[in-house]
């Protein structure tokens, strides 16, 4: 009887990743808007928390958006960051440990 033995190799692609453009620089974070994506791991609403202190106090950024992402293995929903993208100015996105 003769088997057939399927290989799998997990090894990534060798296709070069597209290159992306930085964003833009913002001018100035006085009376900014930003969008807050807070990973879900642990102390990451802690730091987000104190991030958007600093913000607020030493560089006049006027308003925070925030999302917290449900498990930080998933991406950003592209409906959130949709919206993120369209009603602010910029975005932090907090990574914690």
């Amino acid at each position: 009887m003769s088997e057939t033995v399927v290989i799998v190799d997990p090894a990534a692609e060798d296709e070069a990743p597209e290159q992306l453009a930085g964003a833009r620089r913002l001018a100035t974070l006085t009376g900014i808007r930003l969008g807050m994506i807070d990973n879900s791991k642990h102390m990451a609403a802690e730091l987000m928390a104190e991030v958007e202190v600093l913000l607020r106090e030493r560089y006049g950024v006027r308003e925070f958006t925030r999302y917290r992402k449900a498990n930080p293995s998933v991406p950003t929903p592209p409906e959130v960051l949709a919206g993120l993208v369209s009603s602010c100015d910029g975005i932090v996105h907090g990574v914690a440990d």
